[in-house]
This record gives C-alpha cells, sequence and structure tokens, in this order.
C-alpha cells in the first residue's frame, strides 16, 4: 500500500514540475521573440518552443506514465503565450507581430502537434492473422 502512494505522489509531482516547466519555457520564449543579429531577425525562440514542447510533451508522458501527460505541457504553454500575445491597457504587448512573433507561434503549435499526434495517433490492432497455407 506504501508503495502505492509512494508511486501516485512521484507521478503527481511530476505533472506539477512539467507543467510548471512549460510555463516558464513559454515565459522565457515570448522574452526571446525580439531577439535580432545585425537587423536580422533570428528566430530563437521559436526553435526553441518547438524543440521544448516536443520534449516536455515526452517528459511528461514517462513521469506520469499516461499519454494524458501531454496535454498538461501543451495547455500551460498556450496559458502563457495567448497571455503573453495579448495587448495590456496600455498597449504594450510581449510577443509582436512580425516574423519572429509568428515564428514562436507556429513552431511552438507543430512542436506540440507532432507531440500529441506521437501520443494520440491510432495504432493498429494486432489482431491474430491467420496462417498462411502451405503450397506443394
Amino acid at each position: 500500500m506504501r508503495e502505492r502512494g509512494l508511486e501516485t505522489a512521484v507521478r503527481v509531482g511530476g505533472a506539477v514540475v512539467v507543467t510548471a516547466a512549460a510555463a516558464l519555457a513559454a515565459l522565457i520564449e515570448s522574452f526571446l521573440v525580439p531577439t535580432y543579429w545585425d537587423g536580422v531577425a533570428i528566430p530563437l525562440a521559436g526553435a526553441l518552443a518547438f524543440a521544448g514542447n516536443w520534449s516536455l510533451a515526452a517528459l511528461a508522458v514517462w513521469w506520469t506514465g499516461t499519454r494524458w501527460g501531454a496535454l498538461l505541457t501543451s495547455l500551460a504553454w498556450f496559458a502563457v503565450v495567448l497571455a503573453a500575445s495579448m495587448p495590456t491597457e496600455a498597449g504594450s504587448l510581449v510577443i509582436t507581430s512580425g516574423f519572429n512573433g509568428y515564428a514562436l507561434l507556429l513552431a511552438g503549435t507543430a512542436g506540440i502537434a507532432v507531440a500529441l499526434w506521437r501520443y494520440f495517433r491510432p495504432r493498429p490492432s494486432k489482431a491474430p492473422s491467420a496462417p498462411k497455407e502451405s503450397r506443394p
């Protein structure tokens, strides 16, 4: 009985940690949107969003032991990114409309889509196949 409680605590704790990590990653990526090098937009936030969302979803599935853990990270990421892309009362934005802003939104969503496809795609049933007939 005690092992079962410990396993549940690890799974719930893992879900909390991975969800917080997804929210923190989205916050960091949001502030990396205005990354330029000599006047050229560098989509660093988009690259980090794709890799981070895909890997955090895989970590959530491994840590929680259920494929529904992938939804925790995606919901946390979307909540932070949507909040950062809405203007404040003063009119300021964290994620602006431009190449880097769109790259973050597109690449982050693509990372989530790849992860969700990996864990929620329909699997072929493993029905027993009929034995092959032997030919003379």
